[in-house]
């Protein structure tokens, strides 16, 4: 499903900009503030949500995960020629 991909993607991009807030706060001198912290805070949100979100989908059935062996398709042998 194409908006399960949309929302992951998204908040992916939100993780990267948080990370990047947090990058400039730190350059700039403001950690005494408090917002690096902010920022480095929502960017391990964001993430834990896109975690949650992939099992989320896949115990739906919005999404199905594939093998990663690359000797056996679907729990069966594939024939090696």
């Amino acid at each position: 499903m194409w908006w399960v991909k949309l929302i992951v993607i998204v908040l992916l991009i939100a993780a990267v900009v948080s990370l990047a807030r947090a990058l400039m706060s730190l350059v700039r001198n403001e950690g005494k503030s408090g917002k690096t912290l902010r920022a480095l805070a929502w960017r391990v949100g964001f993430a834990v949500m896109v975690f949650v979100f992939i099992l989320v989908s896949m115990l739906m059935g919005w999404i199905q995960p594939h093998d990663v062996n690359p000797t056996t398709r679907e729990g069966a042998p594939i024939e090696q020629q």
